[in-house]
């Protein structure tokens, strides 16, 4: 079967805007002022193969509405996280001064995300944001911050829960872990979901961001003589991690389990030799057979050619919650939304989702997914099945620290 190489991928994402622009009338109608929504995403960096993936997602949703909501054009501008908090928070800073920006989602660092979120709780904007740590609806909670991805604490328990069902004698696990606010935040849940199994967490290597040398890295996990090698890291360390683990002969022999993963866009820098038995938690895979889902995936495969990873989909499922909260408010306030999306019960791309009123956690499925053989995929893009999704359990209130919101 011919593979779709990265580049053949990530080329279909060339049109994507690396400069700010908009989709939608860039002047005030006769139907009210313009709504301006800030995209804040990576086009450089070492999440930059990403970025645009993020934008296309963001403009994806604003055209399903035909770039307006509740009678008020929407005006959408992206800036240029470069995943760095010093960037990332000035430009933030300069949409809302410049741009009159009051709608702010993105970027993809959980790192980054916590500088981005000060500044919406400083200067009162709305802030959507999709990753692995706990803290924006936890200890940095406040009223206009909130979190689509699944709480890490739930994420990890399905990981381990469902993995465990299907491998109950895998008891040594050796972790790689991203040394920042994502990697610490799902390592500690992991290793919490673990007790229930009795665990043994034979080794634990951390590692920046980028790291380019993983030889050492899996020649320590191997001498650990592992049942699984878990990856708790992100962006092409969990690609150069997964083909040095082959190269070395320790996989696919031990199987690799990616606790939060972005499916389809690392799965097209692998062979189908390399994937073989890898299993990924993500928050986003494009077989998710939800209605929302199913139209977005036909939609954009469509318009695009492949499928949707979980970049845009993130990026498209937060973007329609906060137009459909605008719709709810029948304000674009931001706090208004805030007020109209908490305790907000509904049915989104993940399906069935609750916004926590105390904590703006999306409560939402954490889905687990498996790779195919190559005999087994039925098209280029058929990587995986769906084994599990579930949105339980939840955190338990002593473990998350939101303990007081706040005001508007």
């Amino acid at each position: 079967m011919a593979q779709v190489t990265r580049r053949e991928f990530l080329k279909s994402t060339a049109a994507a805007s690396v400069l700010a622009a908009s989709v939608g009338p860039h002047v005030a109608s006769a139907q009210g002022k313009e709504i301006v929504m800030l995209g804040i995403w990576p086009f450089t960096g070492p999440f930059a193969d990403v970025g645009p993936l993020l934008d296309r997602g963001m403009r994806f949703a604003i055209e399903e509405w035909g770039s307006k909501v509740i009678g008020r054009p929407i005006k959408y501008i992206s800036r240029d996280s470069e995943t760095k908090a010093g960037a990332a928070t000035r430009r933030v800073e300069e949409a809302i001064d410049s741009e009159g920006a009051t709608f702010v989602i993105g970027p993809w660092s959980s790192g980054v995300a916590l500088a981005v979120t000060e500044v919406a709780k400083r200067r009162k904007v709305f802030y959507y944001f999709s990753g692995g740590t706990e803290e924006i609806a936890g200890k940095r909670c406040h009223r206009y911050g909130f979190n689509w991805a699944a709480s890490p604490y739930t994420a990890m328990h399905v990981v381990m829960d469902k993995f465990m069902e299907a491998n109950p004698s895998a008891k040594k696990w050796y972790l790689f872990v991203s040394d920042y606010a994502f990697g610490w935040s799902v390592e500690k849940y992991l290793r919490l979901a673990g007790q229930k199994y009795n665990i043994d967490f034979v080794g634990a290597d951390r590692a920046v961001l980028g790291t380019r040398e993983w030889s050492g890295f899996v020649g320590k996990a191997a001498a650990a003589k592992p049942d699984v090698l878990c990856l708790l890291n992100a962006g092409q360390d969990v690609i150069l991690s997964i083909r040095e683990a082959h190269n070395f002969g320790l996989a696919p022999k031990v199987p690799v389990v990616i606790g939060w993963g972005v499916g389809t866009e690392d799965f097209v820098q692998l062979d189908a030799k390399t994937r073989e038995n890898l299993w990924v938690g993500t928050n986003a895979y494009y077989t998710v057979n939800t209605p929302v889902a199913k139209k977005y995936a036909e939609d954009y495969q469509k318009k695009f050619g492949v499928p949707p990873g979980y970049a845009p989909s993130a990026a498209y499922g937060m973007t329609r919650l906060v137009l459909r909260g605008i719709e709810k408010a029948k304000s674009a306030e931001p706090a208004d939304v805030a007020k109209a999306l908490e305790g907000w019960e509904t049915e989104d791309w993940p399906g069935r989702v609750w916004i926590n009123p105390k904590t703006h956690q999306t409560v939402r499925d954490y889905f687990f997914i498996r790779c195919k053989k190559s005999d087994q995929m039925k098209h280029a893009h058929d990587y995986a099945d769906i084994v599990a999704s579930s949105s339980q359990p939840l955190m338990p209130d002593e473990f998350n620290e939101c303990k007081d919101i706040g005001s508007l």
